[in-house]
């Protein structure tokens, strides 16, 4: 049975994809920053904290096998600061959770897969259309913190690729969850929508699907690619 770690576990995308990975036998270690029913507490932006949570979750499932990196934030307010509006705290607190915390994840799973690698070993870091388009309405922070992770993704997989260990991403289009209402209004979410070929908003059960296929066997050959979820968005 695969071990899996999810960040970000508690909503949005990392429960979807969590409950799914779980509904193909694997076994689920969630963590977020609060510990809930099946959830872990875990700050991604402290090394301590990640070291901690992966030695709990090797103790309690085995070698872990999954990485999937879905903790983020966006900054809050359906009206993003302009950059030349845009306070360092700001930049920092989002860059902290979205590109640190994903680093300090995916340092810590292939550290361990280094040492003892397990088969099937992959990871997926989870960035957004923002990132590619540089985003409509999305704050600079916030497409820049997920544009690392494009580049993160390549680099992992060339250096991971001699240990057995996949790293793909996946670049999430705009979808139903609490972050994106918490930054949209109706008005604009109609907008949206109209912006996308397939003319609506995704699910989390969207993302999830596609994360399923890149952690499956059928991906094994697949490794330092982005994953385009988006229902056609980036071919404006």
């Amino acid at each position: 049975m695969r071990s899996v770690f999810v960040t970000g576990a508690a909503g949005g995308f990392g429960s979807a994809i969590a409950t799914a990975l779980a509904a193909d036998g694997m076994t689920i270690f969630g963590c977020d920053m609060q510990a809930g029913e099946g959830i872990h507490a875990m700050d991604v932006t402290d090394e301590g904290q990640v070291t901690t949570a992966f030695d709990q979750a090797e103790a309690l499932n085995g070698p872990i096998s999954v990485l999937v990196t879905c903790a983020g934030i966006m900054p809050s307010g359906t009206e993003p600061a302009r950059i030349s509006n845009m306070t360092v705290e700001e930049w920092d607190s989002v860059f902290a959770v979205n590109s640190r915390g994903t680093f300090l994840c995916l340092r810590e799973f292939l550290r361990r897969r280094e040492q003892a690698p397990v088969p099937g070993a992959t990871a997926v870091l989870m960035s957004s259309a923002a990132a590619q388009l540089g985003g409509y309405r999305g704050s600079a922070s916030y497409v820049a913190s997920k544009a690392a992770l494009l580049g993160l993704t390549k680099i992992a997989a060339r250096e991971a690729a001699s240990h057995g260990v996949t790293v793909n991403c996946v670049a999430a289009g705009p979808v139903r969850t609490q972050m994106l209402e918490a930054a949209t209004t109706p008005e604009s979410v109609a907008a949206l929508s109209s912006r996308i070929p397939l003319g609506k908003i995704g699910t989390t059960d969207d993302i999830a699907a596609a994360v399923r296929y890149l952690v499956s066997p059928g991906a094994r050959w697949v490794t330092g690619t982005t994953l385009d979820v988006n229902g056609g968005y980036r071919m404006q």
